[in-house]
């Protein structure tokens, strides 16, 4: 075996891609390894490429169907014009650093013209308790992305530092199980490997840093409350369009739940899918019930 050749298991790593959908790509659209031995899938160093550029394009909004259809330099040309279009030329995305390796990266990179590094700590945990240290408690500095360094990669220790900020979250780890990588990447989560280049550590931040349809459109623009006094109390004389809307929107935040948690080992990625085109079509919904409500204080007086 050539030595230019990586096992899926590394493949995963590299790209952020997890086994489970190079698998899945390979079945439905033929994103084929250059080698097999068996059971055991082998991929080029020309294939791993490709993949990061295809990851980087599904994290940007585009489907796996058609990115699987263009060429590389089509795939290179798409890239072009996504990383161009990141932030505005004129505002350097607002970042914080935690993590030991994460800062001496940063000391041999300093002039990056596209990050603002605003704060810095030694570790995950300090950044996790520095609001909790101060007193009087000190605001952080609007942030618009953390860099978080962890030993492991593990979920439950994520979604706690998650609660610590506003920011979205990119996580740099140095060891991670194939479950864990296979959530990580599921639920939209930022990942790299450690050693990660600065610019690999830099695009991920430009990536969390844009409003994404994988963020923006997860978020719901009512809550159940909201939406019970819509039902109930808004009136439009003739119409009950406020109300049936209002059944869709139940229904559709109802299905997107399900299809997060009802993902088989070998359909996990498929079903991630379709919980974002779930989450996109209650977003046009609720624009639609947003529309039809002409008294914006009856949506106030639900809160």
């Amino acid at each position: 075996m050539t030595e230019d050749l990586y096992r899926i298991g590394a493949v995963s790593k590299l790209t952020g891609v997890s086994v489970e959908c190079l698998r899945a790509w390979e079945r439905r659209y033929g994103v084929n390894p250059a080698e097999k031995a068996g059971k055991t899938r082998f991929y080029s160093e020309i294939q791993i490429h490709r993949l990061t550029q295809i990851k980087r394009l599904i994290d940007q909004g585009h489907p796996i169907s058609q990115l699987v259809k263009l060429s590389d330099a089509d795939l290179a040309n798409r890239l072009g014009q996504y990383s161009s279009a990141l932030t505005p030329s004129n505002r350097r995305l607002k970042v914080a650093l935690a993590g030991t390796a994460l800062l001496l990266a940063e000391e041999q990179f300093s002039d990056s013209n596209r990050l603002e590094i605003l704060r810095r700590w030694p570790s995950a945990d300090a950044f996790a308790s520095t609001p909790l240290q101060q007193t009087p408690p000190q605001r952080l500095p609007k942030l618009d992305v953390v860099v978080l360094e962890i030993p492991s990669l593990d979920i439950y220790l994520i979604d706690k530092y998650i609660e610590s900020t506003d920011a979205r979250i990119v996580v740099v780890y140095h060891f991670c199980t194939d479950n864990d990588l296979q959530i990580a990447t599921e639920r939209g989560f930022e990942v790299l490997p450690w050693p990660s280049t600065w610019q690999q550590i830099e695009e991920a931040c430009l990536r969390s840093g844009r409003e994404f349809r994988t963020t923006s459109s997860t978020q719901r623009r009512f809550s159940d409350e909201q939406l019970f006094h819509l039902a109930t109390r808004t009136s439009i004389e003739g119409c009950t369009c406020p109300r049936d809307l209002v059944q869709l929107i139940t229904q559709i935040n109802a299905y997107a739940i399900h299809t997060e948690r009802c993902g088989t080992v070998n359909t996990a990625a498929n079903h991630f899918e379709i919980s974002l085109e779930a989450n996109e079509a209650r977003a046009c919904l609720e624009n639609a019930l947003s529309v039809l409500v002409e008294d914006e204080d009856s949506v106030q007086k639900a809160n």
